[in-house]
Order: C-alpha cells, then structure tokens, then sequence
C-alpha cells in the first residue's frame, strides 16, 4: 500500500449529525464513518472511528481496506504513525454488538459503502456470498462484524503463507547444502554407535549360544562356552539370564539373554553426530538410530533417521529440526532455536541425552572452512566430557566415545566465533582454562590476542610458571595478573589457598605484601591455628582504619590472635562509633551551611505536580531511604558528610514522610531512582527538569554577603 497517497486524503471531520449520535446511543464507545474512494488506481474503503471520552467525540483512528492489504493510521497524534493490528483490538476487543451500543456505524448509507467493499471482496477473490437483508433505521448488525473479521483474518492468512512460503524457500536452500554420508557410515552405526547394545543369546536345551558383537556360535556345556571349531573357551563364567559373562571370541563383557524369554524390552535408542563442509561453511548433523532384537537376534533391525542439523559460517550459526511445520501438518525442515530443556525431559528419540561423534573426518570436515583454526580435534580429545563404557560400567572421563553433552560441538564453534583465543589455550594444553571459558565460569575480561600471553594479560615469566602447573585454571591466571610479579613459592602458595565464597582470599594475602611476606603470614596463621582467614584479615582492616603502624610485628603478629582479635574488635566498634558521631556533626554544620545560603532559593522550595524536594535531615534518612526504595543511596553516606556530593529527596505532597523518588546533585543531576532503582517516570522526570533550571539560575546569581555563621 502507498502510505504515502494514504496519508495524504484529509483526516476525517464530523458532522452534526454525527455528534447527536452520542445523545441517541448513550452507552457508545467508538462511532465509526466510512467512505469509499480510488486511491492511485485502488479500490478503497476507509472506515474512520471517533472515540466517546466525556461527552465528545474524538478521532483515534482510520483503517484504509484495499482488495490485497488494509492498514490503520493513528488520529490521535498530528504525526502519522502506522498500525497494522486488526480493528477488534485496536478497539480493545470491543467490536460490533447489535443491542450493546460499543461501536456504532453512523448511518444506513456508510454501513452498505462497508458491506458492499466487502460483497465485492469476497467476489473477487471466490468466497461464497449470499444477499444481505438491510432492516430500515438499523445501524448496526452482526453481518458487519463478520464480514470484516473475514476481510481481516483474509488478508492476514495470505500474509502468513507469504512469509511462510519465504521461510520454506530459504530453508529448502539451506538443505541444499547437506550432501550423502560417508560410505562407511552404516558400519560405524554398528559397530561403534551400538558397540555396547550387544548381548549373549543362549539356549541351554539346545545348548547353545551367540553373541552378537562377533556374530559367533558357542557350545553351552556345564562349566562355560566353547567355541565349536576353534580352541576358544571360557569355563570361568557360569551363564545365567540377565548375568554379565566374558565373550570367548571377542573378550567383551555382555549380558545373557534366554532365548526362551521375552524380547520386547531389548530396543536401544543411540544418538550420532557427524561434521561436514561446505564450501567455508561446517556442517553438523545429528542421526537417532534404533536397535531392535525383537525380531530375528543374529541379525537385529537397525533404522537411523536425522533429527537436527546446524551450519555454521564465519559471523552465525543456523539451527535446523525434522519436525511438524508450525501450526500446519507438515512434517520438514523448520527453523530451530532453543536447544535447552529445563524443566522437562523429552524422549530420548526426540532429543538425545548424549552422542556418538564420527572421528574419522573430522580435521578434514573443518580443513578450509571457518573453523579450519578452531582446534575443534583437541578440544573433542581433552575438553569434552565423555563417558567410557566398558563392559556394563559407565565412567565420566576423557578421549571416550560417548559425548555426554549432545551439543557440545555446536556450543564450541559458537564460542570460538565470539573467542578465537580458544584456539591458542587448546594448543599449549590449557584445557581447564578452555572449559571455563566455555562455561563462562568466573571468566575475565581475555581479549583475542596475537600470542596467548597477550589473551591471558601476563608476561612470559608468569606463562612459564603456568606451563609448569600443567593444566592451570583461571583462577591461576587471575593470581598472576594481580600479583604482578611473584615467586614460584608463593604462587604455589596461593593456588592452594581457597576461596571463602566471599572474597578471592589471593587477593588478600598479595595486598599484605606491602607490610610482610605471604611465607611468614602463612606460617604464622598455621601457628596460630587460624580456621578462617578472614578473621584475620578483618583484624588487619581494622588496625589499618584506625591508623596503627602495620609494619610493627607486635601490632602485625599478636601472640595471642584471638584475644588481640577480640580487643580490637571492642576497640574498632568504638572507633566507628565515634567517627560516625563525628560524620553527623560535620554533616549537620554542612546542612546548616546549605539550608542558609539556599533559604530563598526557589529551587529547594519547589512545589509542583504533587511533589516537593527536600535535603535529608540526618544521615541515617540515606540508610532508611535505601532499605525502603531498595537501592545503595544507604552507602553514600561518607561521600555526603564529606560534602564530595549531595542527596535529595523527592516526595508526594499526599505522602511526605514515604521515600518516593531520591536524587543525586554535584553541580547538576547526576542520578534519580525510585524503587528498585527503576527509572524516573515523566512526571518525575519534568519535576527534575525544574529542579535543574532553578539550580542552574541561582548559581548564575552572585553570592550574596551573609555575616559568618
């Protein structure tokens, strides 16, 4: 539609017969006119609604109906502004009720413009149709309502099978791209994916038995298995239904099944993903494969199916699921976007728990594509976890088949996209690091550097001696960095020294560098039998607040902590106490200071818009102010004694004693926040903006002579 020539017909007026409509239909909402014109060349209809406020009839807005598209322009406002939402909830879901009067169309003549656009649209475009009786004197009927949902919910299905045509097209495009499986896919399928969905099928009055790792026959004899033409046994093992023996032939440990028994449980579901290319683009593709030994147990029914897949370029990545279309029947290739399942577990044939990774081309997958530097082999050999499976045990570890996390390889070149420092941690064999950078635990800031030193923020002294831990963890980057230089010792030292939960205690022990060293403190908190750490450096805080000298041994080593600790408690509670005394007396004579050179300034008597502002009248108000509003006003209280800035506050007239809104002032408005640090509504927002003016006119007046206070 041309918006354009739109926006250019004249807004809607009434007439005075339209304004007597709201003395005939007292219970009115909306009162609707219409027109029907050619636009460009378009058949148009404009219906134009006036909204009921106080007895008058105001415009809101105007729906302009083509034969392919309508749209709505907002008569509220002298700018035009555009909506495409259909006239039942622009009204507020209030539509055409035949007794209730909520819209009502002006007259007979404007209600048959709107019917008949609408008998012509239906013609057109093949809709069945039938004839409308029009009762005399009736302005509004149910025929109207359903005629224009029809026009609007029309028009809004071709739009959505416009945009789902697109979709379809693009992801159809995208599917292009995924070619034929390796070859030797089928036999990976069974013999790595399934390796361990194998069992030992036994008949004792047949004597005999199978497994179907090998695919090989046993005789069943009284004391074990023997192989019927080679020199294989196992007389170890005694075979039983549901007991784990040892394979003659192939010395896997599998479970027993009867022949005799049931097999309706012996069906397996195992997850595979597979890594390709195409042209710079990395392809990844997860298969739900089935085992099922219902059937005939030599030769079990494997069927394999692919579920997602996701591609991979050098600025995104594409998730892609084998699923219903939206709200249609159709089952295909649909965009895909949450991968996370938190509260609910879906079957594992709709979502695997863990996966099976093809190796065999995975360095050749990445080869000359945008991960061909992503290191995405070290990291599948050391970083992912995955789970061994021998036998019938399960362990967590590395370099196993099993990935534990299905989406592991996605979430890696989605993070070496945003990092490709990644690259140089996998390769000198910082794979802890690795892993919390992908985990985003307790990560800094590592910037994508020329050199890993460079990425982790240290010199190559300090790279050294993280070579030399092995597999060092952030946290031991972290030390150096603040350490700046540091021995081997008292880095061994601090790697070992845990965290509180609270504070990084390293920290603490390389700030009491500047009064002793980390080998004597630690000896002395050993000696001390110090349990928590902390303790003793509350008790270093506390001496350096109330300025003792903290190279003296006898204030830094007491040799009795705990009764030093204790005295010193008692003593720095005093101390506080005293500064704070000292604060509100400086506070005050600050306060007395302000409220006399501000007496007739108009900005502190400013009452407007049922709100006032006013100074705090002791520094305990910040600390009320900011548990009521829940925000940190409560820790600025040292700055305000001080004088470095100033807090005010903003009340309502209605409720002068309840913290509504607090502002920050030094030399202008620096912050207002009001509950839960929420920001100013317009209201307060005009009030500040008075507030500021006035400010700024009484520092342009010169100061006044006032005798000494």
């Amino acid at each position: 539609m041309d918006k354009r020539s739109l926006s250019a017909v004249p807004r809607p007026s009434l007439t005075k017969k339209n304004k007597q409509m709201l003395l005939l239909v007292p219970h009115m909402s909306y009162l609707a006119t219409a027109d029907r014109r050619e636009i460009n060349g378009e058949d148009t209809l404009i219906i134009n609604f006036f909204h009921a406020e106080e007895k008058e009839l105001k415009p809101e807005f105007r729906t302009f109906c083509q034969m392919d598209d309508y749209i709505t322009q907002d008569l509220s406002m002298d700018k035009t502004k555009w909506k495409t939402g259909a006239i039942n909830h622009l009204t507020g879901y209030l539509y055409w009720y035949r007794n209730s009067g909520n819209i009502v169309i002006a007259s007979i003549r404007e209600r048959n413009k709107i019917l008949g656009f609408l008998r012509d649209f239906r013609k057109r475009n093949g809709i069945g149709d039938h004839e409308i009786d029009i009762p005399k004197g009736a302005a509004v009927d149910s025929e109207v309502e359903n005629r224009i949902d029809e026009y609007q919910n029309t028009i809004k299905g071709w739009k959505l099978q416009k945009r789902h045509r697109e979709e379809k097209a693009d992801i159809d495009l995208q599917m292009q791209k995924f070619g034929e499986l390796p070859a030797d896919y089928g036999h990976f399928v069974k013999d790595v994916v399934f390796e361990n969905e194998n069992y030992i099928f036994y008949s004792k009055a047949k004597a005999r038995a199978y497994c179907t790792k090998c695919g090989h026959e046993f005789e069943v004899r009284k004391d074990g298995l023997y192989h019927k033409k080679i020199a294989i046994w196992n007389d170890t093992d005694e075979i039983s239904h549901n007991r784990t023996v040892r394979c003659p032939y192939c010395n896997k440990y599998l479970k027993c099944k009867s022949e005799g028994m049931g097999r309706k449980n012996l069906f397996a579901v195992q997850w595979s993903v597979l890594v390709q290319k195409y042209d710079e683009e990395v392809l990844v593709r997860y298969f739900c494969h089935t085992k099922d030994f219902q059937g005939d147990f030599h030769n079990p029914e494997i069927k394999s199916f692919e579920k997602f897949r996701t591609i991979h370029s050098a600025d995104k990545s594409r998730d892609f699921e084998w699923c219903r279309y939206k709200s249609t029947v159709e089952i295909r290739w649909c965009n895909f976007k949450d991968r996370s399942y938190v509260y609910c577990q879906p079957p594992q044939m709709d979502v695997p728990r863990s996966v099976v990774l093809y190796k065999r081309n995975l360095l050749e997958a990445v080869a000359g594509t945008c991960m061909k530097y992503s290191a995405v082999d070290i990291y599948v050999n050391n970083v992912v976890e995955t789970i061994h499976v021998s036998g019938s045990s399960c362990d967590i570890g590395r370099g196993g088949n099993v990935l534990r996390k299905p989406w592991c390889i996605d979430w890696y070149f989605n993070a070496y996209r945003e990092a490709p420092y990644l690259e140089q941690l996998l390769k000198v064999g910082f794979y802890k690091i690795a892993q919390e950078v992908l985990k985003e635990r307790n990560r800094p800031e590592f910037k994508n550097g020329g050199t890993v030193t460079e990425t982790l923020g240290i010199n190559r002294l300090q790279f050294h001696m993280l070579r030399q831990i092995g597999d060092p963890s952030i946290r031991d980057v972290m030390i150096l960095r603040y350490a700046g230089q540091i021995s081997k010792e008292d880095f061994e030292t601090l790697r070992y020294s845990p965290d509180d939960g609270y504070d990084k205690m390293y920290e603490k022990y390389l700030d009491m560098r500047q009064y002793t060293t980390i080998y004597k403190l630690k000896k002395y908190l050993g000696k001390q039998k110090i349990i928590h750490d902390r303790d003793y450096f509350d008790y270093v805080k506390w001496l350096e607040e109330m300025g003792y000298d903290m190279r003296n041994e006898f204030n830094l080593y007491p040799k009795d902590f705990k009764k030093a600790h204790d005295e010193k408690s008692k003593e720095y509670t005093r101390f506080t106490d005293r500064q704070a005394r000292e604060d509100e007396k400086r506070f005050k004579r600050l306060l007395g200071k302000l409220r006399k050179e501000t007496k007739d300034v108009d900005a502190l008597n400013l009452r407007t818009g049922g709100m006032f502002i006013r100074l705090p009248n002791e520094l305990d108000e910040l600390k009320k102010e900011g548990e009521m509003l829940h925000h940190c006003v409560g820790t600025y209280r040292d700055k305000v004694a001080k004088g470095d800035t100033m807090i005010f506050f903003i009340r309502l007239e209605a409720e002068p004693d309840r913290p509504f809104f607090t502002l920050e002032w030094k030399g202008r408005v620096i912050q207002c926040r009001g509950f839960r640090n929420c920001d100013m509504t317009p209201e307060v927002k005009d009030f500040v903006n008075l507030f500021q003016e006035k400010m700024a006119e009484y520092g342009e007046k010169p100061l006044k002579r006032r005798k000494a206070g």
